[in-house]
């Protein structure tokens, strides 16, 4: 389902007066509408009162600790996507906020690009958590799986995702195993506006005999033992969403009529000589090279084009480490909730590890271990807690270093730079204030690197 911002409404919370006011301006001379208020207990009773897409709140603020800010609007459930500024943040704090749910941190408000960036990461936080309540209303009856990113990577997916869900159009996922094509298929069909249910069916787990009945249904006699006629997948998901993964393992008879479903709009039942009209909105998933298999001749080339009208690629979770301590959180939490467990508190030396491995199973490796870690630690999640090839990286650094070689200065400037653009998502001028150099001097080591 899409969600109209419309103009869009951020409040400003600063005790400064005339600084609120130069960033009320600012705002407004993007389209956005903007108010003031002089502190955080005012912005909070003002969120529970009216709907707001976004809060730009000063890091000084004296009335509330931020961290208690954000845990307040944590606990009342508000949508509102939080952008925190100042000059003096330091590393550890804007760490802290980020993983308590601020959207993004600006070191410089006088970078009108990075203001902008910040509050469009703030819309994209509301908009999700009010998908995510529209979500029960989807006709399978389920809440669509929240995709939780900070990375301008995923930025990216979920924008692209955003634009063709109101679409037709047949849209192809592809990434590694584990990156979370169903969630954002799911997704697709949460924001699409469509009515019918959203199906999903594995390719590579049904049987290449029962894989046509599965997709086109049969008819009553149709071979020994259908005693009855019965619809398959296709018509199931009818004015709906239908997500075929690992559409690379389809065989190519039946690759023939999976084409001519999707130019017709017609299936025809196994044993049956009736085409049936269909509506179905259809997202194909592949771990796999498509392009390799059509130049083998394994996969059809008329179908693969056909099917690749929009391509989204999601990125393996070694290319979105900003995205890794949110959702490490939220996948504690989600465990915690189901076993109905305290949740425990996330060390900084374990997280810094997380942070550092590259996941060879992604997103899923990441939840598997969140929902291990939450039954065998106690209260705190320690690096003493985690597998042995997470908890031996140096940390920080990545996997690529081994901690039985000496590291050079010219090394350890590059970790830390590289350190800091994770946390920042990839920017170069929040990255350089961090660091405390100019962003020239970033841009020319960036180079010699």
């Amino acid at each position: 389902m899409i969600t109209a911002l419309g103009r869009g409404t951020v409040l400003v919370t600063d005790e400064d007066p005339q600084r609120g006011q130069e960033l009320k301006n600012a705002i407004s001379s993007m389209g956005y509408s903007a108010t003031v208020l002089p502190s955080a207990r005012n912005t909070i009773r003002r969120i529970r009162k009216r709907s707001v897409n976004a809060v730009m709140i000063s890091s000084t603020v004296e009335d509330m600790h931020i961290s208690a800010f954000l845990e307040t609007l944590r606990k009342a459930n508000l949508a509102a996507g939080i952008v925190i500024y100042g000059r003096n943040i330091n590393a550890e704090d804007a760490i802290s906020w980020m993983k308590s749910g601020a959207a993004d941190i600006i070191l410089n408000t006088d970078d009108l690009e990075e203001m902008k960036s910040a509050i469009q990461r703030a819309f994209s936080f509301s908009i999700r958590t009010h998908e995510r309540k529209l979500s029960s209303q989807v006709s399978t009856g389920e809440e669509a799986p929240q995709l939780l990113y900070r990375s301008r990577a995923m930025g990216e997916v979920v924008s692209r995702a955003r634009r063709v869900a109101p679409l037709k159009a047949t849209v192809l996922i592809t990434g590694e195993s584990g990156t979370g094509k169903d969630v954002l298929a799911k997704q697709i069909h949460a924001m699409s506006g469509r009515t019918g249910s959203f199906m999903a069916l594995n390719c590579a787990a049904i049987p290449h005999s029962l894989l046509e009945d599965e997709l086109f249904g049969h008819e009553r006699g149709a071979y020994t033992g259908a005693e009855s006629s019965r619809e398959g997948k296709f018509e199931a998901a009818t004015h709906g969403t239908l997500l075929l993964d690992e559409i690379g393992e389809i065989p190519p008879d039946i690759q023939v009529k999976l084409l001519r479903i999707l130019e017709e709009n017609v299936v025809t039942r196994l044993g049956g000589n009736q085409p049936r009209p269909v509506d179905v909105r259809l997202i194909a998933a592949t771990n796999s090279d498509l392009r390799s298999a059509v130049k083998r001749g394994s996969f059809r080339e008329d179908l693969y084009y056909r099917l690749k009208v929009v391509e989204i690629q999601l990125p393996p979770l070694r290319a979105r480490k900003t995205d890794i301590p949110m959702l490490a959180m939220s996948f504690l939490r989600e465990a915690a909730e189901r076993h109905n467990l305290p949740m425990p508190e996330l060390a900084q030396d374990a997280l810094e590890h997380l942070v550092s491995y590259n996941w060879p199973g992604n997103v899923r490796q990441l939840r598997n271990l969140m929902e291990s870690l939450l039954i065998i630690a106690g209260s705190v999640i320690g690096n003493e807690d985690l597998p042995e090839e997470i908890a031996e990286l140096p940390s920080g650094t990545g996997a690529e270093l081994r901690a039985d070689l000496p590291v050079t200065l010219d090394k350890l400037e590059e970790q830390a730079i590289r350190k800091t653009l994770d946390m920042t998502g990839g920017n170069r001028t929040r990255a350089a204030e961090l660091l405390g150099i100019g962003r020239r001097t970033l841009q020319r080591k960036l180079k010699e690197m």
